[in-house]
């Protein structure tokens, strides 16, 4: 038998207070997410709900740790995009993105051996 909708929300009451003592335990947002079963933005929101201080709301957390010159060095020295990312532990469009925005060339996909390899890719002589 289904729950009257009285029980379903004491359930959910006592689900989200769970959720805060496991934050305030020191169990991330996303270990408690995957617990439960709920998106990342639904358990923040939950959690906010029942007076957790968490950041605000936003596209990811900026990081501000980033030694921008040495990976721009890193990535014009012949190394990729994602073997950047593992050296600076981002992910590889965070690496992609600061690169663009400071107007660096990104390399087509595969590198120069793309460019040897496929004949799509062969270069054309100036006419």
């Amino acid at each position: 038998m289904a729950d009257t909708p009285e029980e379903a929300r004491a359930k959910r009451i006592e689900i989200n207070r769970r959720m805060l003592k496991s934050w305030r335990a020191g169990e991330s947002d996303t270990e408690i997410a995957r617990e439960h079963g709920l998106s990342l933005s639904w358990t923040g929101r939950l959690l906010r709900q029942e007076g957790a201080v968490l950041p605000p709301i936003r596209q990811g957390v900026k990081r501000t740790d980033l030694d921008i010159e040495q990976i721009i060095l890193d990535y014009e020295g012949g190394a990729s995009i994602q073997a950047v990312a593992d050296a600076h532990s981002t992910c590889y469009a965070t690496i992609r993105r600061l690169l663009k925005k400071h107007k660096v060339t990104i390399r087509p996909h595969g590198g120069q051996n793309a460019i040897e390899l496929s004949p799509l890719l062969t270069l054309r002589s100036p006419t």
